[in-house]
């Protein structure tokens, strides 16, 4: 989904006028890593994928429907791919595009439909260095991948069911799995944003700043980030709160991956984490971990709304 939509129904749901601008999305940081954006890029996800890589940056881009195209074996999954494989190569013997670029990166903004073939092809593209017309004679030597991008490491999710739903974490886990036992290395990401990384909550923290610098305001001193997931909000919210209290020359990231360097938008030095009882975190069915301080929030709250006026209460105290 990009910005532009979240804002309609934000504002919709509201009742007051939510730019785009003003949205945070978890593939929205990717628009700081330029570095990749003049590269050729498969992007995988759902619905409006391209439209949204480029709305990012992205200018080079290809999908897994356009791989399976150019090299028509790959997706054996689908039953159907294995009747007209068998008719290709009767008729016409086996047909690669000859035009077919070879791929520089791999940007997972979320999970696809078709899990099957979206792990096998990522796969072959992982080992055959984006080029599944050369294959390595051995794909255990142990050597490195092209680069790995995603963004929302969500396992689950809350929706409609009485259980949790499986989020892009969960396709993620089954990449990470697949590769590891078929190469025999660890898949290793280039870069991470979403929750909980922490450059997510300094890229909000920027456009919070540009807010309130052009209404008029000072830069913000404290974040509350509220949240319904101790394993995803919560755990970031306080990395997030850890790496404040570095000197913003000396910060270094917990989770590993990429951090915003030098930004005149980054000011505040504390961030609290208040989860609520909304989407997957149940006080009724699960208790929070007490032996994992990043997942323990500042203050639990029944809701949003309680939380705000929480927050609200706590600023506006004499």
């Amino acid at each position: 989904m990009p910005e532009s939509e979240k804002a309609k129904q934000l504002s919709a749901v509201l009742g007051v006028n939510i730019h785009p601008e003003q949205v945070v999305l978890a593939q929205t940081p990717l628009r700081t890593l330029t570095n990749f954006h003049n590269k050729h890029v498969l992007v995988s996800g759902q619905d409006q994928v391209e439209d949204i890589a480029r709305m990012i940056g992205f200018k080079s881009i290809t999908t897994i429907e356009k791989v399976c195209e150019a090299f028509p074996e790959l997706d054996m999954v689908n039953h159907m791919n294995r009747v007209k494989l068998t008719e290709m190569m009767r008729t016409r013997g086996l047909v690669h595009d000859e035009n077919f670029r070879p791929i520089d990166a791999i940007v997972l903004l979320g999970e696809p439909i078709q899990w099957e073939r979206s792990l096998q092809v990522i796969i072959d593209l992982l080992l055959t260095d984006g080029n599944p017309d050369v294959v390595p004679p051995d794909s255990k030597i142990k050597h490195d991948h092209i680069p790995i991008i995603a963004c929302n490491r969500d396992l689950v999710f809350q929706a409609a069911a009485d259980l949790p739903r499986f989020g892009h974490g969960a396709f993620l886990t089954c990449l990470e799995t697949l590769y590891k036992s078929i190469s025999g290395n660890d898949l290793k990401y280039t870069a991470f944003v979403g929750k909980p990384f922490e450059i997510s909550y300094q890229y909000a923290e920027t456009i919070a700043n540009k807010i309130a610098l052009a209404n008029g305001q000072p830069k913000i001193e404290k974040i509350y980030f509220i949240g319904d997931n101790p394993d995803v909000d919560i755990v970031g919210a306080n990395m997030y709160n850890k790496i404040l209290q570095q000197a913003i020359n000396l910060r270094t990231s917990i989770s590993g991956y990429n951090l915003l360097l030098d930004s005149p938008l980054l000011s505040a030095t504390s961030c609290e984490s208040i989860l609520v009882c909304t989407g997957v975190y149940e006080p009724n069915k699960k208790k929070l971990d007490d032996k994992n301080p990043w997942r323990l929030p500042t203050k639990v709250k029944l809701d949003v709304l309680e939380a705000l006026k929480y927050i609200l209460l706590k600023e506006t105290w004499p």
